[in-house]
């Protein structure tokens, strides 16, 4: 008697050669990405420390430095790459949306010249002694080094280009906070919001070999340093969620204020642009002078004060100082993100707000309001929370700090339901004239995967 053959579930010597080729440059584009951010990382700390060391020196400096940092920043953007300007998210957003066509407006978002004109006027920015981030600018860069990657590939093989933009992204946050799963999170809930199969070999591998050279030059540092909690009493968990709902609301009108002033800014004459940008470098600069080093840089020192001085008063004018410095620093039209001094904020607001609830832990509650504040901005509250507990390895609160992306999610849509890197990159696809208010979810149609199956994906 003769039995049927048994299938062979191995894949053919083609498949393999097929998936080489096409999984070879997320390889390329991360290990490219993995090194421009470190390069990145370290110019711009270069730059905030020595903003610290000659303003701190030298306070009336920054009425000089200030308003011509901010100027540069923002002429570099206006008249080299126009869509260079402020974070860098919405661009890579824009870029998905439009990526699918492979769109000739994808040079405009994440171009080479996007690249560097990104770095280095961010870096600008903050030598002046703006308050900004490079977190939103990595994102941006990395989009644009996989789109060029893929560009140079297609002689040897097709690739989806929103596939390659969206996995730079990923990569790009991972290597900025050395947050792999982060970065997985992130490209997932507020790029893609897609289900995982689609996505999870580009994404996947891209984030994998930028996060392991990151950690080969840098090492496995947390970018905040180790916090060990303990999560608290029921009750406290209930005062921190209550909190932190409103934490998210002050994070959804922050960045409705950022939307509304560059929609007024971006109708101004040029002339009046350049007025602008001074205008705003001097507000930074009377800030400075008046306030102190917490009203420059990316506000990082802030976060690690607050949760290494826990015992330490925490005003509330620390969380005024932080938003007004952003603020002013963002709607000049400079070279720079939100996501850092969004956390920074955040982290004020909620060392302050522990002072108001006896018992309670300032640590837990810097933590929660990150996670809070992020999530009124982003509106992704699983990516606010996973980023944080990865940033500390702060494992023991994680059920705090969920309660608190939950609250600050549903208290940020009552205030607006759009996120704020939804308004800015809808505002750009306008003005590209490729916004289609119909357009579906990005799904990506040709991401590289393993050889096919017969078992679908489960929803």
């Amino acid at each position: 008697m003769k039995f049927p053959e048994t299938p062979s579930f191995r894949p053919t010597l083609s498949a393999v050669q097929s998936f080489s080729i096409r999984i070879l440059p997320y390889w390329i584009a991360a290990g490219l990405t993995a090194l421009i951010s470190i390069f990145y990382a370290r110019i711009f700390r270069w730059s905030e420390e020595h903003a610290f060391e000659w303003l701190q020196a030298h306070p009336a400096l920054a009425f000089i430095t200030l308003p011509l940092a901010l100027l540069i920043s923002s002429q570099l953007a206006s008249r080299i790459a126009p869509f260079a300007s402020g974070s860098g998210i919405p661009q890579v957003m824009a870029a998905l949306e439009i990526g699918k066509n492979d769109s000739p407006a994808l040079k405009s978002l994440i171009g080479v010249r996007i690249v560097l004109v990104k770095l280095f006027g961010s870096c600008i920015s903050v030598l002046g002694g703006g308050a900004t981030g490079r977190e939103g600018p990595t994102l941006q860069i990395a989009a644009g080094v996989f789109h060029a990657i893929e560009k140079r590939w297609r002689k040897i093989a097709k690739l989806d280009p929103q596939s390659m933009i969206l996995a730079g992204s990923a990569a790009g946050l991972a290597s900025a906070f050395n947050t792999p799963l982060g970065g997985v999170i992130f490209a997932v809930e507020e790029l893609a919001k897609v289900h995982i199969s689609h996505v999870r070999t580009a994404v996947f591998h891209s984030v994998l070999i930028a996060g392991i050279l990151t950690q080969a030059v840098l090492g496995n540092y947390l970018y905040l340093g180790r916090v060990t909690l303990e999560s608290g009493p029921l009750i406290n968990k209930i005062y921190l969620a209550l909190a932190m709902a409103l934490v998210g609301g002050v994070g959804a009108l922050f960045s409705l204020g950022l939307v509304r002033f560059g929609e007024w800014r971006s109708q101004l004459a040029e002339k009046w642009k350049i007025v602008f940008a001074i205008t705003c470098g001097l507000l930074a600069a009377t800030l400075f002078y008046f306030v102190g080093a917490n009203a420059i840089g990316s506000g990082r020192d802030v976060i690690v004060k607050l949760l290494t001085e826990s015992g330490e008063k925490v005003p509330l004018a620390l969380a005024f100082t932080r938003m007004l410095a952003n603020f002013v620093t963002y709607v000049s039209g400079a070279i720079g993100g939100v996501f850092a001094p969004a956390l920074s904020i955040g982290a004020a607001i909620g060392g302050w707000s522990a002072q108001m609830v006896e018992g309670a832990n300032a640590q837990i509650w810097v933590l929660g309001g990150m996670v809070a504040f992020l999530t009124g901005v982003t509106r992704s509250p699983f990516t606010s929370m996973i980023l944080v507990l990865e940033m500390t390895d702060s494992h023991g609160v994680i059920l705090d700090l969920m309660m608190a992306a939950i609250f600050a999610q549903g208290f940020a849509k009552l205030v607006d339901p759009v996120s704020f890197y939804e308004h800015v990159s809808h505002r750009m696809l306008r003005s590209l004239g490729a916004l289609n208010e119909t357009a579906h979810p990005l799904v990506p149609e040709s991401v590289p995967e393993l050889p096919p199956t017969s078992e679908k994906p489960r929803d």
